[in-house]
């Protein structure tokens, strides 16, 4: 059991990186949502997405 709780810290902490490390990606000023660019729209997602991961692997921790 223990080892299926490390190995989902890993699985999410690297899958955070990778969705963080995409900055050209979302590096751009239009289109924006409710008056604020892409940019930081694609943070707020990524803050409640990253939360939702730490969340399962707290759950499989259980």
């Amino acid at each position: 059991m223990k080892q299926k709780y490390y190995i989902a810290v890993f699985i999410a902490l690297i899958l955070d990186i990778v969705l963080y490390s995409v900055f050209p990606v979302y590096n751009i000023a239009t289109p924006s949502i409710g008056g604020l660019p892409f940019f930081y729209v694609y943070q707020i997602i990524m803050l409640a997405v990253t939360a939702v991961i730490y969340l399962i692997v707290a759950f499989i921790k259980g």
